[in-house]
């Protein structure tokens, strides 16, 4: 497995990043409208397959971007199963907190043009969530994570001194051999792709 690759500081870091952020996200796009819908079922089937939804009874999704790897099939398949479904609002700038979407009313376009909780959705607390499935641009076996740069899931994560499994959800295209890390970035403690469960060799199931 390749190592970490480390940054004498953190400009160097940051331009690191926005060169990986530029390809990860052209490969996101090279990912045609079928294929899209083909990788959702393929996501959703692949994490209800994980040991941490055993026993979930809440789960923090996400409204994704056009390109992004969308959670909308996994949402209809927890609710089925009668698990709660919470959603980010964009509170403030870096700001994230979570709500309960009971009802596909309670989540509206906000911030970014996304789906998120509406303003009037009761505020869910980290510690009632069992699992929060985490967006990005691009992931690395270790677990490392590159957003968009705004920061606002290591903010969020931040808050909390226990922490619910966080999974990475995305293609196999985002998934690279290292992304650059800064000192406050969050690792994912597990990545599913359409094809593959990564688990970093730090974290246990």
């Amino acid at each position: 497995m390749d190592t970490e690759i480390t940054y004498p500081d953190q400009s160097q870091i940051e331009r690191a990043k926005s060169v990986l952020r530029l390809k990860a996200r052209a490969a996101r796009r090279a990912v045609g409208p079928e294929q899209r819908h083909a990788y959702a079922y393929a996501l959703a089937e692949r994490v209800l397959t994980l040991p941490e939804l055993e026993h979930a009874s809440a789960v923090a999704l996400y409204g994704a971007a056009s390109e992004e790897a969308d959670p909308g099939v996994l949402e209809l398949a927890l609710r089925d199963l009668g698990i709660r479904i919470a959603y980010p609002r964009v509170a403030d700038y870096r700001v994230l907190t979570l709500h309960w979407v009971d009802t596909p009313a309670a989540a509206v376009p906000g911030a970014f043009g996304l789906r998120e909780a509406a303003e009037s959705a009761p505020v869910a607390d980290l510690a009632d969530i069992s699992v929060v499935i985490v967006p990005g641009v691009a992931f690395d076996p270790q677990g490392n994570r590159l957003g968009f740069g705004g920061g606002y899931y290591d903010n969020l994560f931040a808050t909390t001194e226990w922490m619910p499994p966080t999974v990475g959800f995305a293609y196999d295209e985002q998934i690279v051999d290292s992304v650059p890390v800064s000192p406050f970035d969050r690792r994912v403690d597990v990545i599913v792709t359409p094809t593959r469960t990564l688990r970093p060799p730090t974290t246990t199931p």
